[in-house]
């Protein structure tokens, strides 16, 4: 009888340490912008933002808001890694704001990114203005 309990305990703890050492995936959102005819844009900047009232709980606008330039394929990848909690249920719908020029006071394009915790989440915009 001592020698089962023992063996249930042993297996017990050997699969929270296997539960305990799994290593988290990265969170990261690929934006990748294309013109009218379905061709990828470079060098426009792209920005990645939550507003103030759908942004999750344990995030602040501030450690979602993210941009950059877009390559020579259209493409723009930001890593949400460091704010996705382990165990945490669902990430975040970010807004999209495309701008041909950085300082544009209007986006040329604008769109919605789901980010789905430990994926590479993608999504494309579609830029009419964009050459």
């Amino acid at each position: 009888m001592k020698q089962i309990s023992i063996a249930s305990l042993l297996i017990v703890l050997m699969a929270l340490s296997f539960y305990s050492c799994r290593k988290e995936k990265d969170t990261t959102a690929t934006i990748i912008v294309v013109n009218a005819a379905q061709q990828p844009v470079s060098g426009v900047t792209v920005r990645v933002y939550c507003p103030d009232a759908t942004c999750n709980q344990g995030t602040t606008s501030d450690d979602m808001d993210r941009k950059d330039v877009t390559g020579s394929n259209g493409k723009v990848k930001f890593n949400y890694t460091e704010q996705y909690k382990l165990g945490q249920a669902g990430f975040a719908v970010l807004d999209v704001e495309v701008r041909q020029s950085a300082g544009s006071a209007t986006p040329d394009a604008t769109g919605v990114v789901k980010i789905e915790e430990e994926q590479e989440n993608e999504q494309t915009i579609i830029c009419q203005t964009c050459p």
